[in-house]
């Protein structure tokens, strides 16, 4: 995170001299949350966020940062973003509402770094469906803090990783709810499992499962480098924290200091995809340091997974999306 806090450092400096353009309209105290511990990079990204804003409002607008989900894991928010007893959120969107938001971890949209950031960078595809669907439940989509891209963990070696269909002899946790990683995961030849975020650790110690799916590799140092034995760079969906924000409380602000929230997200989020790929390197790189054996997929063997999984996976999950959107979402890939 430290280009990004040099970043702001920078913009900082001329925040202060165009400070009047913000008209004033009182004192405003905004609350956050999000999910990361407050020294992760999306918990860094999140403070600087609040820094920003309240630097370039003059300190008229105050953002009370509450990380490590201090007012409730990520579905408990989502649903009080809508309430309007949270302001703002970064972090994952629930499908506990809208089935259809399941496109924010929909397996191999992009597999590759620069084809996230043209899906999911302002006004890219993915980012308007997602806006959309959020402007129903009285959201606003500020921005995305690409957390990292996804990978599996496991607590034993992986014979052909990159090879559909083989047969793995693994049994691997995907998260409740929902079909896309299950039916992923089981055409490239693993066992499936579902078990709780909360018994996952103990259950691939134990034996249970023998790997899990759905994080990037910070989240995979953070929370199982002492039991994870191979770690396989698969990158079916980029790992996202999304700034949202009540679209009534928003609204209740003047224009300008709508616009500064949405500038300062969109700096933040520019930033992050500028920093992404190496900051996962880096972590690839701790995990090999804790002795982990971690497969890169080369990006001839990527785009062969994202072929495979959209033609034999994609048929099969679809209706979490259901056909006007997986029309939008292929039309966004041109892939018709």
């Amino acid at each position: 995170m430290q280009p990004l806090r040099k970043f702001f450092a920078i913009t900082t400096l001329a925040a202060v001299s165009m400070s009047s353009v913000y008209a004033y309209a009182g004192d405003v105290s905004l609350r956050l949350t999000h999910m990361y511990r407050a020294d992760s990079d999306a918990g860094q990204a999140a403070q600087a966020f609040a820094d920003q804003v309240e630097a370039r409002s003059d300190g008229r607008i105050d953002i009370s940062v509450y990380p490590s989900s201090q007012l409730g894991d990520w579905t408990e928010t989502h649903a009080l973003l809508m309430q309007g007893a949270v302001d703002i959120g970064l972090q994952p969107l629930s499908t506990n509402f809208d089935r259809r938001l399941a496109i924010a971890w929909f397996p191999y949209i992009a597999p590759t770094y620069a084809e996230a950031e043209s899906a999911y960078e302002r006004d890219g595809f993915a980012f308007n469906i997602v806006d959309g669907l959020i402007e129903e439940q009285g959201l606003r989509l500020l921005g995305v803090f690409a957390d990292g891209m996804g990978g599996a963990g496991f607590t034993k070696e992986v014979n052909n990783p990159a090879t559909p269909g083989e047969d793995k002899d693994l049994r691997i946790r995907v998260w409740p709810g929902g079909t896309t990683h299950r039916t992923l995961m089981e055409n490239l030849g693993y066992q499936v499992a579902t078990i709780p975020w909360a018994e996952l650790y103990t259950g691939m110690q134990t034996g249970v499962v023998d790997g899990q799916i759905g994080g990037s590799p910070e989240m995979a140092y953070s929370n199982f480098k002492d039991i994870t034995k191979t770690w396989v760079q698969y990158n079916d969906h980029l790992e996202l924290g999304w700034f949202v924000m009540n679209q009534q409380r928003l609204a209740s602000l003047p224009e300008s200091d709508q616009q500064l929230l949405v500038d300062v997200a969109q700096e933040v989020s520019s930033q992050r995809f500028d920093e992404v790929e190496a900051a996962d390197e880096r972590q690839l790189e701790a995990l090999e340091a804790e002795g982990v054996n971690v497969v890169r997929l080369s990006t001839e063997q990527l785009q062969q997974l994202a072929t495979f999984t959209r033609e034999q996976v994609w048929p099969d999950i679809g209706d979490e999306l259901g056909d006007d959107m997986m029309s939008e979402l292929r039309t966004g890939l041109a892939l018709d």
